[in-house]
């Protein structure tokens, strides 16, 4: 018994000093840790799109147009968009966002007079980083080296292409991997299987929705702030777009930026882009966003807005993305074991 104990002791130890030998490393885990991030982001980033374009790949399939071209089809859809996209909308939405920051402090000077508010630590706080801004673009020009501009672009055109290749690879091969991860979770476990089955239609269905209300948003509300004359109406669409990954506060921090815009420049905008604000969240709401997603992720407000404080609390932007859909599995996984949990807890209760 005391040889057993002994042992025991031993092992913890032996824990002990591994966990504070990685501490004592931490520095050079961490920096492989991250260099191997690094290398294999590209490749995760790229079987994502895959997963998601696996979808479009199936539907052109049913129609009897062979795998090579409907590739070909959805690739060059993409690099369309994204070719249309930074020809026409960047420049025009950087534009935008110039005059934005440009026009920050006559918003700022303007809530000041009409609202007897003291403004001055955020006018203060908005010249301070508009020095740094350009002071740093000064500095950039004045040095006459683009060296470091040529390589960041290098770097993230290589990555593009990467990205691009590896997502037509991984889209090429979707089938075969869905099979044999099929397979190897059939052969273990048929009940696991069923959960995969579900998590992985409970994930198609809210990226499909996802990406098709982005659309709707990023062109209902440019056209909406086009049509009222809103001088931001680009910035205002793809902010609309781009937020509605963030549930309920996208919107909202949207709103509050296209009212304090139009509060600047007439009574008349600023009750139009009201009506806008007031009414349109609510048809999205209660009757696109249904339409969209129909029955499926249905996710309780209260769950939501918790599981994106969490997020963001946690991991930052990238936990706020990524919350509603980790929601969606982890409530998928509940659902397929809620009678095993239901019967355990009913255990437990019976021996208390």
């Amino acid at each position: 018994m005391k040889e057993k104990t002994n042992y025991k002791y031993l092992n913890l130890l032996l824990i002990l000093a591994i966990v504070y030998l990685l501490f004592l490393m931490r520095s050079l885990w961490i920096g492989v840790l991250t260099k191997i991030i690094a290398i294999i982001l590209p490749f995760i980033i790229a079987f994502s799109i895959s997963y998601i374009l696996y979808p479009f790949l199936k539907f052109l399939m049913s129609k009897k147009i062979p795998k090579a071209i409907s590739i070909i089809i959805i690739m060059s859809v993409i690099l369309l968009i994204v070719g249309l996209t930074i020809y026409y909308v960047v420049p025009l939405f950087f534009n935008q966002l110039v005059n934005l920051l440009s026009s920050l402090g006559k918003i700022s000077t303007d809530l000041a007079s009409k609202y007897n508010i003291d403004t001055k630590v955020i006018n203060d706080t908005i010249n301070m980083y508009l020095s740094k801004i350009i002071k740093t673009i000064g500095e950039f020009l004045s040095s006459g080296s683009f060296i470091p501009l040529l390589s960041k672009s290098v770097d993230y055109i290589s990555k593009f292409i990467i990205i691009l290749v590896a997502s037509i690879y991984f889209l090429i091969d979707m089938p075969k991997i869905r099979l044999k991860i099929k397979k190897i979770v059939m052969k273990n476990n048929l009940k696991k299987y069923h959960l995969l089955h579900n998590i992985d239609k409970e994930i198609t269905s809210y990226l499909k929705g996802l990406g098709i209300f982005m659309l709707i948003q990023f062109f209902e509300y440019t056209i909406l702030f086009l049509i009222i004359g809103h001088p931001n109406f680009l910035l205002i669409g793809v902010l609309a777009s781009i937020t509605t990954i963030i549930p309920y506060f996208g919107g909202i921090i949207t709103n509050v930026i296209a009212l304090l815009i139009a509060s600047v420049i007439s009574s008349k905008l600023f009750i139009l882009t009201l009506i806008i604000t007031v009414i349109f969240p609510n048809i999205d709401g209660y009757i696109i966003s249904p339409k969209i997603y129909g029955k499926t992720n249905q996710i309780p407000p209260l769950l939501t807005i918790f599981a994106v404080f969490a997020g963001g609390k946690l991991f930052g932007f990238s936990g706020i993305v990524i919350s509603v859909p980790l929601t969606i599995i982890i409530m998928a996984i509940v659902r397929s074991y809620k009678n095993e949990i239901s019967s355990k807890i009913k255990k437990v209760k019976s021996k208390i």
